[in-house]
């Protein structure tokens, strides 16, 4: 079984609209600076089945990257997904749900899985209401901190804390042969956050920015910046990816000095297509 990473970009991705600076400017035309909106999938080939979590506006790309890893011909549908779970509501991490419309793939009752405010979010707002009403979506309540077996896959839905002006926000602790906990979104870390983290083999987890100093508007999109976050994690024996990664972050530079001391401090940055085995 894998999780493969099918974008460790924020929600604009790199690069990122209506922006040439100098990082989203290379990413035009070098496809290593590039990164899409932020979605991972769990996939087993043996088994064959692949849970998405989030809908980035890269949907369609990012459907693509699955079917190099499991190909899904018998269901009705047309997309090579057993079900989706949904982080929040914010848009790089639901809009591409759009695509599973009538306008689009049309699918047929494919299972998502999210918490009962983000059910609400879902059914009350137009144009996602239409999946619904169309049966594109079959929607499955999930509770915090209520294991969900799903083919063999124990999966753990958390609260975290992040700005939840339409519902509210989850990340999920995957149990399959180790343990993965992905915390794409978070406005700063609890201490339940970090111990969580240091309790798990596999952490991929919010690099947005490297410090509060890369974005004049920091405070009205807070993320722990990963200078914080690495020496929360100091000692951990969690192998620890960074992703939801910013276009102004740093990081992004390849020969950068902040890249390097990462690495050398033994954490690392994901990028797309970046498999995991678990």
């Amino acid at each position: 079984m894998i999780i493969k990473v099918l974008g460790s970009g924020q929600d604009a991705g790199i690069p990122q609209i209506g922006c040439y600076c100098e990082i989203c400017n290379k990413a035009r035309n070098d496809e290593s600076y590039r990164r899409l909106g932020p979605s991972i999938a769990i996939v087993d080939k043996e088994q064959s089945f692949c849970y998405m979590i989030d809908a980035s506006p890269d949907f369609k790309q990012q459907i693509d990257l699955i079917r190099e890893e499991i190909d899904r011909t018998e269901r009705e549908g047309k997309i090579p997904l057993t079900g989706l779970l949904l982080t929040h509501a914010h848009a790089g991490h639901c809009a591409g749900l759009l695509s599973l419309g009538k306008e689009k793939a049309d699918e047929k009752a494919l299972p998502l899985y999210c918490t009962p405010a983000m059910k609400h979010f879902l059914t009350n707002n137009y144009p996602f209401s239409l999946l619904v009403e169309r049966g594109n979506i079959i929607i499955e309540e999930i509770q915090p901190n209520k294991r969900l077996e799903l083919l063999g896959i124990g999966i753990i839905p958390i609260q975290v804390p992040h700005r939840n002006e339409m519902a509210d926000t989850v990340a999920y602790i995957i149990e399959a042969d180790k343990r993965v906990i992905y915390i794409p979104d978070v406005d700063d870390w609890t201490p339940e956050l970090i111990e969580g983290i240091r309790l798990s083999d596999v952490a991929l987890i919010d690099g947005t920015f490297y410090s509060e100093e890369e974005l004049p508007r920091f405070d009205e999109v807070p993320h722990p910046p990963m200078c914080k976050t690495i020496k929360l994690l100091e000692g951990a024996e969690t192998e620890v990816y960074f992703t939801h990664i910013n276009h102004t972050n740093p990081i992004n530079c390849i020969d950068g000095i902040e890249r390097k001391q990462l690495k050398y401090m033994g954490f690392k940055i994901a990028y797309d297509g970046l498999v995991i085995e678990i």
